[in-house]
């Protein structure tokens, strides 16, 4: 499977705004993995899946894809940022709260496409 990072390489920017794009006209689904993990690492669920549901999700906001099956989205949140990783079903795979000044210092850039 092939794995971009904004960090080591993007392409695709065509294919992202279209995926982008149906992403916001469907409605939002859980795993139980993601519902798992943001009441375990978030101080207020309710709020996050609220700002989640009001979203307009927007390609800047992709910082990972794997070729068109799942992405990864950074959405700025009051003291940190949501990661959400969304099936191309706009399923929530995994969600999780990511400090703002994070620098991606233990980035493994090994792990992605450089061309």
């Amino acid at each position: 499977m092939e794995r971009y990072h904004k960090n080591v390489y993007f392409e695709h920017t065509k294919k992202l705004k279209e995926f982008n794009a149906n992403m916001n006209i469907k409605k939002w689904k859980y795993s139980s993995h993601a519902l798992k993990n943001l009441q375990y690492r978030a101080i207020d669920n309710i709020a996050v899946l609220k700002h989640i549901r009001s979203l307009k999700l927007d390609t800047k906001d992709i910082f990972e894809y794997y070729i068109i099956d799942k992405v990864c989205y950074r959405i700025e949140y009051i003291h940190s940022d949501i990661i959400l990783v969304l099936s191309k079903d706009k399923k929530i795979i995994t969600i999780y709260l990511n400090s703002k000044n994070d620098n991606h210092s233990t980035l493994k850039t090994e792990l992605y496409q450089t061309t």
